[in-house]
């Protein structure tokens, strides 16, 4: 009896371990997804400033950055910088691409995180706390150097 209440429980609990589901791995744990590298942001004493860095997509699958936040500013959005009739315009963009394997800069005069309405002093040398929201890969906290 004792041979079968054991024998009982063992087959029990390899149906119970075949129930259960797997792990959730997260994209970059994977190893695919978006890499941000080489972050920084603009020294600045008041106002707006603005971040910049490179979104690497070592996925299969192009994923979006749809948002940003950030303690030291009151708002944060996406904007992108172009010339109209020979001038410097920037507005906001809904969202930026990453394509699968591929890359995109945000960079000084293109594509870039607004910083708007500064809550304190940015100073150069300092380390700003970015969150970054993938339409995929979900959020990433990064560090961004402030530099003049």
């Amino acid at each position: 009896m004792q041979r079968s209440a054991v024998l009982i429980v063992g087959l029990l609990c390899i149906v119970l371990a075949a129930c259960v589901a797997p792990p959730v791995v997260s994209p970059s744990e994977r190893g695919d997804g978006v890499v941000v590298a080489e972050a920084w942001a603009r020294a600045a004493a008041t106002g707006n400033s603005a971040a910049y860095m490179i979104l690497r997509n070592q996925g299969a699958v192009a994923d979006r950055l749809i948002r940003a936040e950030c303690d030291a500013a009151a708002a944060v959005e996406l904007h992108q910088t172009s010339m109209e009739g020979g001038m410097m315009k920037m507005a906001p963009v809904d969202g930026i691409v990453v394509p699968a394997r591929g890359q995109v800069e945000l960079k000084p005069g293109g594509l870039h995180v607004m910083l708007i309405g500064l809550k304190r002093e940015l100073k150069a040398g300092e380390k700003l706390l970015l969150k970054l929201y993938f339409e995929q890969g979900g959020v990433r906290e990064i560090m961004a150097e402030v530099r003049q």
